[in-house]
């Protein structure tokens, strides 16, 4: 008699019946310290501001020479070189060129806060050395409603020239300029419906205490929160820090806007 035909079996594991189980994905690895990106510390405060008055104007009002490289700016954004007022050593006040932002190994700061700057080591030395005046014509600042970001230009009655208060630091190597940061405290009534924040804006009379450092933060906050601003909305081209013709600054609303008209 024939032998009946061996039937062979399959490994559970092979086995067409019994499929293998699919992998779970692997999880992806983190960066090390050393791999991920810098981040950029961009404090809750405006991240643009308008220099545009014309060279004579400006040496006039801050009697003072303009660096040749001076020109006017409708959205000077951080990384830029703009026009700085500083002293060395607390001595004569001189105006010069500066690049805006501080770069750590770890973030690229533009702003310092006036509650903790003359503490935070990063910005205690330049608090006590380093104080400078960033002349400016007005800022922007973003009113966010959890849906869309409304652009602002603030700026003072009369469209008057007022000043910043920063920190300079001095360069770091051979050929690249000074830096510097803007400090901010707490909006005032003016502009507290727009942002919680924004820039120390000092008068004329308290720049030269500002400067030799004995003006003291409680001064610093209390002038600040009496600085009378104005404001209206402006076009969203003012996104753009490749946008920086004199428009920018012009009131509009939603149907006005030339960036919003193509959509």
């Amino acid at each position: 008699a024939s032998m009946p035909p061996t039937l062979t079996t399959s490994s559970p594991r092979t086995s067409s019946l019994c499929p293998r189980r699919p992998r779970r994905p692997a999880r992806p690895r983190r960066l090390s310290r050393r791999l991920r990106p810098r981040s950029i510390i961009f404090s809750k405060m405006c991240g643009r501001y308008t220099l545009h008055a014309n060279k004579k104007a400006l040496a006039e009002a801050i009697a003072l020479a303009l660096p040749e490289d001076y020109e006017p700016n409708y959205n000077i954004g951080p990384g830029r070189e703009t026009l700085s007022i500083a002293t060395r050593d607390k001595m004569q006040p001189v105006a010069k060129m500066m690049h805006w932002g501080l770069r750590t190994p770890q973030n690229f700061h533009i702003n310092a806060r006036i509650e903790s700057a003359d503490t935070t080591p990063r910005f205690r030395e330049s608090w006590h050395a380093h104080r400078c005046l960033l002349p400016a014509n007005g800022f922007y600042e973003w009113y966010q409603d959890g849906i869309t970001k409304q652009p602002y230009y603030i700026y003072p009655p009369q469209d008057t020239l007022h000043y910043f208060a920063g920190l300079w630091f001095p360069p770091t190597g051979y050929e690249s300029p000074p830096s510097f940061v803007i400090l901010t405290t707490k909006a005032n009534t003016s502009i507290r419906s727009i942002h919680e924040r924004m820039p120390v804006i000092l008068k004329q009379v308290s720049q030269v205490s500002w400067l030799d450092g004995t003006l003291k933060t409680r001064e610093v906050q209390s002038l600040a929160s009496k600085v009378l601003l104005e404001k209206h909305t402006v076009s969203r081209r003012v996104n753009s820090v490749q946008n920086e013709d004199s428009r920018l600054i012009e009131a509009t609303t939603p149907l006005t806007d030339g960036q919003m008209m193509f959509f």
